[in-house]
């Protein structure tokens, strides 16, 4: 393939990966594949994923203000929390062989799939359960789960944002802007600092990642701007059959 073309091709495949990313969810289910068949290998892979959709994330999200549910102190706890459960996961994937991931990965693509394609559901059941709550409560047990979260952010991270924003709904969060804050601060500190250990140690195929950045921050950009125009069922469902078929062909 002529190398042009493949890079424009590639910046295409990341515009559209932004754009889901932005709207539905799932973005993971784009990039990351269209890495591996280009011949990149996995943990690489998965390394240039996050700066890849990350950076369209960031770049496209809503200024960050205060969250008055959260005080200050405990807020820090849990991006604390969640950050050294980034450190964790990075080293995780640079410490073991690129076999044991490759074997894992399959598996942790198909849960991000599940969680995905009945996200629904379970924010239905969440809200239910969290429904005779008056208010979030904060409590040291509670850094447990959103540290354990980090090490899989930092380690592969398809749909951390989503988890992120049910574990809080379920906590008995119930104001969307502050959730959203919240998901955004949280994926950003883990993705952020993981980021850098990848970086550091070389993982990032840079030739592709710049290209594929400036189409995931455009991607971003346009998915936030077309979002109230488009059938975001339609687009879900789409999303849901791409992601089944990604899934299938790296289990098989």
């Amino acid at each position: 393939m002529n190398t042009y073309f493949e890079l424009f091709f590639l910046f295409l495949i990341a515009l559209f990966g932004g754009a889901v990313n932005v709207t539905i969810g799932g973005g993971w289910f784009v990039i990351f594949p269209s890495l591996i068949f280009r011949g990149i290998q996995p943990v690489t892979g998965t390394a240039t994923t996050t700066i890849i959709l990350l950076s369209g994330f960031l770049a496209s999200s809503k200024p960050i203000s205060t969250t008055k549910e959260i005080p200050k102190r405990y807020f820090n706890y849990m991006v604390l929390a969640c950050t050294i459960g980034g450190v964790t996961g990075a080293f995780l994937l640079i410490a073991f062989s690129h076999k044991v991931f490759e074997s894992i990965a399959p598996y942790l693509l198909l849960l991000s799939w599940i969680l995905f394609t009945f996200y629904n559901q379970i924010q239905n059941y969440f809200n239910s359960e969290s429904a005779p709550r008056k208010e979030f409560k904060y409590s040291h047990k509670k850094l447990i789960p959103i540290f354990l979260l980090g090490i899989y952010g930092g380690y592969f991270g398809a749909g951390m944002g989503m988890i992120i924003f049910l574990l809080y709904r379920f906590y008995g969060i119930k104001n969307n802007d502050t959730l959203e804050r919240l998901t955004l601060i949280l994926v950003g500190t883990n993705n952020g600092i993981a980021i850098l250990i990848f970086i550091c140690s070389g993982l990032i195929f840079w030739p592709f990642a710049l290209v594929m950045m400036a189409g995931s921050v455009l991607g971003g950009y346009l998915g936030n701007a077309c979002k109230e125009k488009i059938n975001i069922t339609r687009v879900k469902k789409n999303a849901i059959v791409i992601g089944a078929t990604v899934t299938l062909y790296f289990l098989l």
